[in-house]
């Protein structure tokens, strides 16, 4: 796949973005569309079960906001958005300008999940002036506030959430929110505290709090990162692994210059679309001392162009961080990925945004078109010893 083919589909999708959303739906009656696993696993069975009770209750919103409730939390888990629709397609009755408010926090994490961050913050904020304790719009609005590159704004939620979320849960996000300061030592203590305390947490409350903790340990550059990255994979081992701290550990490897690791580590999840990019980097890396790579490196290529045509046909934008990163590393064309980073960091403005930035301008030899990145990382007081490195490579 070439460069230039990726850009065309970033394009269509990009202008298709700004036109209403409307449902793929094809010309031929016997187009495949998608092949159904038989063996989804229990939590799936969970969410068909709710679909169920809310199709033999049509009109009442309890059991519709239950099964979008489940299905979010499987589309997350399995990295599916099928599951992200149906959640949709569930409130749908009740979307309009001024719904309930547990719709509006559906919605709002709908519209997160497609990074439709100022829709998300337009509710998350109206339920907030409602009901200022409300934990899960309180949490989700500090994570898209550190997500936008702010995180004294994600702070000052995390704080008002100490007493109303669980101890482990207020912790977690504190100490997410903090580390992106001055400080980020003290926000690790306080989060390895917490971890201690809450031994009898729940498994994604831990699973969170140890996955945090990992990256905060990878920005401070610690001995311990990888220690800490396992052992958040180990929590309830048994489960299917969590896609976001799957990719993290993987991102880990990856920054280490472990590509053998990272491609192992992912290979058994080849089917997310998180771990196929990231299988893409970790072959092309290993190409040219495995030349047997280039098959399955290629076919690679093409799923991921079909991918991102697949997001577009949703009607979603491809999330610009991964494009970008798929131009610069497996493409190896910094000049077509510095103006997707860039637009990328308008939107987002995490450490790795900053990363991705900074490694595309420099390879563009367009160092100046990372000035907003430096001065953001001037006023946050931002440390994280990857860009500490990067910026240190002559």
């Amino acid at each position: 796949m070439t460069t230039r083919l990726l850009m065309a589909v970033l394009m269509v999708t990009m202008l298709g973005a700004a036109a209403a959303r409307e449902p793929y739906r094809p010309d031929d009656d016997e187009q495949v569309l998608l092949r159904l696993n038989d063996r989804e696993g229990p939590e799936v069975s969970e969410v068909w079960a709710a679909r169920k009770a809310m199709r033999d209750a049509p009109g009442e919103l309890s059991p519709a906001l239950d099964f979008a409730r489940r299905a979010i939390e499987a589309g997350r888990q399995r990295a599916d958005p099928r599951f992200m629709s149906y959640a949709e397609a569930a409130i749908a009755p009740w979307n309009d300008a001024d719904p309930p408010l547990e719709v509006r926090v559906i919605r709002a994490t709908l519209a997160q999940h497609r990074h439709d961050f100022e829709a998300a913050l337009a509710d998350l904020d109206a339920v907030l002036a409602e009901a200022p304790r409300h934990a899960q719009a309180r949490l989700t609005r500090s994570v898209i506030r550190r997500v936008q590159g702010d995180p004294q704004a994600a702070l000052r939620d995390c704080a008002a959430l100490v007493g109303v979320a669980s101890p482990l849960v207020a912790s977690t996000c504190v100490a997410d929110s903090a580390s992106l300061g001055r400080q980020p030592d003290a926000a690790l203590t306080l989060l390895q505290t917490a971890i201690e305390r809450a031994t009898q947490a729940p498994l994604a409350e831990r699973r969170w709090a140890f996955t945090v903790r990992a990256e905060i340990a990878e920005r401070l550059g610690r001995d311990d990162t990888e220690r800490c990255f396992r052992e958040a994979l180990n929590l309830g081992r048994a489960e299917r692994p969590d896609p976001y701290l799957l990719y993290a550990y993987a991102d880990f490897l990856l920054e280490m210059q472990r590509p053998a690791e990272a491609r192992a580590l992912l290979l058994p999840h080849a089917a997310l679309d998180g771990a196929l990019l990231r299988l893409a980097i970790a072959e092309t890396r290993l190409l040219p001392g495995q030349p047997g790579l280039k098959p399955a490196l290629e076919a690679r290529k093409k799923l991921i162009a079909t991918r991102f045509d697949m997001s577009r046909r949703r009607g979603d934008t491809p999330h610009q961080r991964e494009l970008a990163r798929y131009l610069l590393e497996v493409e190896a064309d910094p000049v077509a990925a510095l103006p997707v980073a860039l637009n990328n960091w308008a939107q987002q403005r995490e450490p790795a945004d900053a990363l991705l930035v900074l490694k595309a301008a420099a390879g563009a030899g367009r160092n100046e078109a990372a000035r907003p990145v430096k001065d953001w990382l001037r006023d946050t007081g931002v440390q994280d010893q990857r860009i500490t490195r990067h910026l240190a490579t002559p």
